[in-house]
Order: structure tokens, then C-alpha cells, then sequence
């Protein structure tokens, strides 16, 4: 599995920087920047110290949307809204979840908000599931860089592999991604009349995203099946 850090309109230099830092000293390698050029300041590579080259990489996309059809999973980091019937998952409970999904997923986002206001609810609506550092109070909160530190800590014990490196080895795996998995389901919803159903969509999408590779195989079977009847 492939791991990506996405920064959605980082305003501050130096929070990119520390950001890139941040997920070399854990392995990782891609930081992608949406709507913004601040990792082009020269303060990004003050902080950086060391990651040059993980800003020299830096890919740039104009918005959240673009990179929808790249990733088989996107996770968004946000704040725990109380009442909210969203699942979320704490860093540790996601590296647990993405660990039983080695086979299944090859390329997963994990996408941080702006400093001032973190993620739109437009780009929380494109993302598949939602995550949240669980905090002793409500403020202060943790800042862009200290927020991707710690995921890129969580996530990078959770897929590390015995001989030290990240688990890499599913990225030629022969099995259904969980993108075929989306489309069965969505296919099925179009043929019970059902694609109009907003908050069944969103239920269903969240999850088949939080499916094990054992899971997920059994879940193939059986909407391959019901399709099958339907014919």
C-alpha cells in the first residue's frame, strides 16, 4: 500500500516544511499540495531540514477532486463533530484498519485541512472516510505539521513490515481494488432504484471502506452474486 499526505490550501510556509520533514523521519515520501504555493517560500525549506527532496517533489493540484480518481481510499482529518453519524477513526484505529487492507487498497490519501478552517465540507463529502486526533480538551488544538506528524508516526508503525520498510508488497496484487468493489455497489443501487439515496450512498461507501481484505473478498462474491440474480 502506497501512502500519500495531501495539504488542502496550506497558508504557512513553514508548516509544509515541517510537514514534509514530518513523514520523511516515518518513510513516506509523497506530499501533494492543493491550491497553494506556499512550499515554494523559502522558509518551507528552512523547516524542512533535511526533506529537500521531499518538497523538491511536491506534486501540485488545483483541487481536492482531481486526485479522486487515483486513490481507491481517501481518509479526511477533521475535527469529531458530536451527533455526526459518521464513523471516526482515531490514527491508531485507522493504521489498525489499513494494516487488514494490504490486498484490497494500493493507493490511500490521507488528506489535512487548511490552518484556519481545515477541510470544506465539499472536501469532506470526497473523501471516504473521516479521522480525528482525540484530544484531552477542545483547544488548543494541534497545528497542520504537529497533526501530520501524528498520523505519519501511527501509520507508519501500523504498516511496517518485519524487515523495517513500509508494506509495499500488495501494490501488485492480482485482486479486485476497493474502487471495483465501489462500483459494484453503486451499480446494484442503480439497478433497485436506489443511486438518489444521498445517506444510503454515504453509509455504503464509508462501509465498504472500512472493510478487511478477508471481508472485502466475501463482499465481492456476494454483490457479484445478487447482480447475477438480478440479471
Amino acid at each position: 500500500m502506497k501512502l500519500s499526505f495531501v495539504l488542502v490550501s496550506p497558508a504557512r510556509a513553514a508548516n509544509v516544511g515541517a510537514a514534509a520533514r514530518a513523514i520523511k523521519t516515518q518513510g513516506f515520501s509523497e506530499l501533494i499540495v492543493v491550491n497553494s504555493q506556499a512550499h515554494r517560500e523559502e522558509e518551507a525549506a528552512w523547516v524542512a531540514c533535511g526533506a529537500e527532496d521531499i518538497l523538491d517533489n511536491i506534486r501540485q493540484v488545483a483541487s481536492l477532486d482531481e486526485l479522486r480518481e487515483e486513490f481507491e481510499l481517501m481518509v479526511a482529518t477533521t475535527a469529531r463533530e458530536r451527533g455526526s453519524p459518521r464513523h471516526y477513526l482515531s490514527p491508531a484505529e485507522l493504521g489498525e484498519q489499513l494494516s487488514h487492507q494490504q490486498e484490497q487498497v494500493k493507493r490511500t490519501a490521507i488528506v489535512f485541512g487548511c490552518e484556519a478552517s481545515g477541510l470544506s465540507n465539499a472536501d469532506l463529502a470526497i473523501c471516504d472516510l473521516l479521522s480525528y486526533v482525540p484530544l484531552a480538551t477542545e483547544y488548543p488544538s494541534l497545528n497542520l505539521a504537529q497533526a501530520v506528524m501524528v498520523y505519519s508516526y501511527a501509520l507508519g508503525q501500523a504498516l511496517a513490515c518485519a524487515d523495517g520498510s513500509l508494506g509495499l508488497k500488495s501494490a501488485q496484487s492480482p485482486l479486485a481494488q476497493l474502487s471495483a468493489l465501489k462500483q459494484k455497489a453503486t451499480t446494484l443501487l442503480e439497478r433497485v432504484d436506489a443511486a438518489d439515496d444521498a445517506k444510503l450512498s454515504l453509509w455504503l461507501n464509508e462501509s465498504l471502506s472500512r472493510l478487511s481484505d478477508r471481508d472485502a473478498k466475501m463482499a465481492h462474491q456476494l454483490l457479484g452474486d445478487i447482480l447475477k440474480k438480478l440479471d
